[in-house]
């Protein structure tokens, strides 16, 4: 078993410390009368997509491609849920395009990461 060691470019490193200091804001947020008042299911799926991002950037931090793929993926299902409920306020909009953001940046980098857990 041969351990190829994949140095992680300082721009992703600074965006997984960013995206880790905001998923901690948004665990929070998860009970807040914001969050409950959009739809009585909202804080659960809302919990769930922040738990994911918080986990994909775990993932991305290891330089892992699953990583990148679920921070994508959790990012575009978030934006789908956010425009179906009409939940896009200033903090919303600007989340989603910061998540976008990221996730293109991961992806210029997903050829450097690994397949394997």
């Amino acid at each position: 078993m041969s351990h190829v060691l994949r140095k992680r470019p300082r721009i992703v490193s600074i965006l997984c410390v960013i995206g880790f200091i905001f998923c901690s804001g948004q665990i929070i947020t998860i009970s807040a009368p914001s969050i409950r008042n959009v739809a009585i299911w909202y804080p659960i799926i809302y919990g769930m997509i922040v738990s994911l991002r918080f986990i994909s950037l775990v993932g991305v931090w290891h330089m892992k491609k699953w990583g990148a793929e679920l921070f994508t993926y959790a990012t575009i299902v978030k934006i789908i849920i956010q425009v179906l409920l009409n939940d896009f306020t200033t903090v919303g909009k600007g989340d989603a395009f910061f998540s976008v953001m990221m996730s293109v940046v991961f992806m210029v980098f997903y050829k450097r990461m690994g397949r394997n857990l």
